[in-house]
């Protein structure tokens, strides 16, 4: 059976595809972390394997070791993407290693439009690496993750990460006018689509994934018809997205614990101005994912909504 390694599969998107993957049955999944994590193999059925991502030759051997033939990273990058660059040598050293999915699954972005931000910097040190080698991969764009918006109601792995509506409070604080569309998948399904492809021959350089499409005034107006409710809305201008700030939702409190507050205003405003651009209307140019798998269904906004909060 062929072997594939999920890093930073301990927890969010990660978790959730090891687990979609090792659901289907069809390939012998391994987590790498940090450390190991009994429990996390008891949830999962999948071995958690403790790496070192800053020693690229001990890397190098736990892929020869378990003869690991795809390595999909869902890395939680921050201030540098060397720990991901090094799994890339790695796996290129690897003789059994011939596919990566390093950790975007996002929105295609470039380092012009990075300056101030250094998370996005950090991811896209992989692709850098990955120009270079020769191993076959792609990279996954899949817009907003859409569980936030579920949350605690509808099962994700992802921690909470409000932004722009808060549904469980009413609340609404829109990036810009509102009136631009904006791509968003849910996780599970974005683990459907990671999976599926494992059989497909030849990879594109890109691979898009879109759950549902729709403004953020359309996404208010949704939440509002499936809770029976008027939200409270106010719009963030430009002008305070580019000070670093946003309105702050009843709901982010709660995140403080995670990453400090100015930090979260800092990436939601660069988030609302990406938005209010159009960075994130997923618009593929050699079509989707969607299109080749098309017994995948992907959740609508709607039906996620309906999910966590209709008759509430």
């Amino acid at each position: 059976m062929v072997t594939i390694a999920v890093a930073g599969g301990t927890r969010g998107i990660g978790r959730t595809i090891a687990e979609t993957i090792k659901g289907q049955g069809k390939y012998d999944v391994k987590i790498l972390g940090r450390t190991a994590n009994h429990t996390i193999e008891a949830e999962t059925g999948c071995e958690v394997i403790a790496v070192d991502y800053e020693d690229v030759e001990a890397l190098t051997k736990v892929l020869v070791d378990n003869k690991i033939d795809t390595v999909i990273s869902t890395m939680f990058l921050t201030t540098t993407g060397v720990p991901q660059v090094n799994l890339i040598r790695a796996s290129e050293a690897s003789q059994y290693t011939r596919r990566f999915i390093p950790s975007i699954w996002g929105i295609p972005y470039t380092m012009d439009q990075l300056k101030d931000f250094e998370i996005g910097r950090a991811k896209l040190q992989a692709l850098e690496a990955l120009q270079t080698s020769s191993l076959e991969y792609t990279l996954f764009y899949v817009g907003y993750f859409l569980d936030f918006w579920g949350h605690p109601r509808v099962k994700t792995n992802q921690l909470p990460n409000i932004i722009a509506v808060d549904i469980e409070h009413n609340v609404a604080a829109i990036p810009g006018t509102g009136d631009t569309p904006v791509t968003f998948t849910h996780t599970r399904d974005v683990a459907k689509f990671v999976a599926a492809s494992l059989e497909l021959p030849k990879w594109e350089r890109e691979s898009y994934v879109i759950g549902d499409t729709v403004t953020w005034n359309e996404f208010v107006k949704i939440a509002e018809e499936v809770k029976g409710t008027k939200f409270e809305v106010s719009h963030d201008s430009l002008d305070l997205l580019r000070t670093g700030k946003v309105t702050e939702l009843p709901s982010h409190p709660q995140l403080y614990v995670h990453m400090p507050k100015e930090q979260i205003q800092g990436i939601f405003s660069v988030f609302g101005l990406w938005f209010d651009e159009g960075m994130f209307h997923l618009k593929p140019p050699n079509g989707t994912l969607n299109e080749v798998f098309p017994d995948i269904t992907a959740l609508t906004v709607k039906e996620l909504l309906e999910l966590g909060w209709k008759d509430e």
